[in-house]
């Protein structure tokens, strides 16, 4: 079985269950949970079903690129059985952990730290050791002349908004990844995540500490949901605020912008003095959009299945 099978079956007009149902049964015969992944893109519980069955293997598991593992859960989740759930998570969980850990000190540590005493164990900043062996005469590093920068963590704290929209979610491996980028940027107990559709639900309230693979699991449970109320979600982001003693307050939201309940949130959003917003961009970019970027306390940035992390996540924190 080829996956431009299933590629051909699904762009089809009319839906042919039984040639779904087969394909998808030739997919976990083989293995091939790269194949499971694509039907449950429009077929979650046909999916579950025959993973459930076959129970994949740590092999399986491995086999599928992260990216694809993450789609695979997150379509399937609610489907699926605990033990399997299970599973995916111990995958996930450290992957993401470690990945979101690497993107913070390849960009965002760079733009927020200072140097400190060398102590043994620390990385050291090679080029910067160099420099300074040279400029201090030195042939041999010793604790005076060896650079470490460390991640210094600024005063400040944020709430991540995520909309639990279907055509935003299908973005779920890269929102996942920015959130925990994000909570990095600051102390634990100074951010709050919120998922919202036509309501806004609090995931970690500013209080409370959570290690960032509890962050990574409650972000990756988020189950799509209907319309989009973005004035709710704002009015809570900014209650969370407002006890805060930082000097430092901003509100992330991650979203289509495709409001489709609530009040007009314009208002809202200009009494929010630093609202960045990344803006998971679907078929049609609606003239909301351009109405939110042109506010000038709005930092914008574009998200989309090839975005550098890297790059993005430092423009939303600098």
């Amino acid at each position: 079985m080829t996956i431009n099978e299933i590629y051909l079956e699904l762009g089809k007009r009319d839906d042919n269950i039984d040639r779904i149902i087969e394909l998808a049964e030739k997919a976990a015969e083989e293995s091939n949970l790269e194949g499971l992944k694509l039907i449950a893109t429009n077929y979650p519980m046909i999916a579950a079903k025959l993973l459930d069955k076959i129970q994949p293997t740590d092999q399986m598991l491995d086999s599928l690129a992260s990216e694809d593992l993450i789609q695979l859960y997150s379509r399937t989740k609610k489907h699926i059985n605990y033990d399997l759930r299970k599973k995916f998570l111990e995958k996930l969980i450290p992957f993401i952990t470690e990945k979101a850990k690497d993107i913070f000190r390849r960009g965002i540590s760079s733009t927020v730290s200072r140097y400190v005493n060398y102590e043994p164990g620390d990385t050291w900043e090679i080029e910067m050791t160099f420099e300074k062996m040279l400029s201090m005469g030195k042939l041999v590093p010793d604790y005076d002349s060896i650079v470490v920068k460390e991640p210094s963590k600024r005063k400040k704290s944020i709430v991540i908004c995520i909309d639990k929209s279907l055509s935003v979610l299908q973005l779920i491996h890269q929102i996942v990844l920015m959130a925990s980028v994000l909570s990095l940027s600051v102390k634990r107990d100074n951010f709050a995540v919120i998922e919202f559709d036509s309501e806004a639900h609090l995931l970690k309230p500013m209080s409370k500490r959570i290690p960032p693979e509890e962050l990574v699991e409650l972000i990756l449970n988020i189950e799509s949901g209907g319309k989009t109320d973005l004035d709710e979600v704002l009015q809570l982001a900014t209650k969370q605020l407002k006890d805060s003693s930082s000097r430092e307050k901003i509100i992330y939201i991650i979203s289509d912008l495709e409001r489709t309940v609530g009040r007009n949130p314009l208002p809202t959003m200009q009494r929010i003095p630093d609202l960045r917003i990344v803006y998971a961009r679907t078929y049609r970019r609606v003239s909301f959009v351009d109405e939110v970027a042109s506010l000038r306390n709005v930092k914008m940035v574009e998200l989309n299945q090839n975005s550098d992390l890297v790059e993005l996540t430092t423009k939303l924190i600098s």
